[in-house]
């Protein structure tokens, strides 16, 4: 389910409950505990006629916005067949002058694109969904 106001947005996982309970909030205990416990905060004051703000703190940052779109192009470039050579410089360094040889093989430049491939491809293998446990 989920309730909007405006652009903020709160979206639940409603589950059938013991007919004992028919109003309650049933919270795990796991990592993400503090999060769901604020989710229920909102859920409360949304169902109690209060204004539902934007949630910021479930929001990524700017940087981490940048930081995530840049690993998917780095991503789907490799998906394209693009070299790492070629991620470089028409990617993460654009402008600057391609590096050949064995100045390629030893420099930071190629050194970063191997970390963030690694990177992009963990995110796409299930490291996203540490995003919704603010990891």
């Amino acid at each position: 389910m989920v309730i909007a106001q405006g652009i903020a947005r709160l979206r639940l996982c409603l589950r059938p409950v013991p007919s004992m309970c028919p109003e309650c909030l049933i919270i795990l205990h796991d990592q993400s505990t503090a999060i769901r416990l604020a989710a229920a905060a909102r859920f409360d004051r949304a169902t109690h006629g209060d204004r539902l703000m934007p949630d910021r703190i479930s929001m990524p940052s700017a940087y981490q916005r940048a930081r995530h779109i840049q690993l998917l192009r780095v991503h789907d470039a490799l998906e394209a067949g693009a070299s790492s050579r070629d991620l470089a410089f028409g990617l993460v360094f654009r402008g600057q002058r391609p590096l050949v040889g064995a100045i390629w093989k030893g420099s930071g430049e190629r050194r970063h694109v191997l970390r963030l491939i690694a990177e992009a491809r963990g995110m796409v293998d299930g490291g996203y969904r540490k995003l919704l446990r603010h990891e």
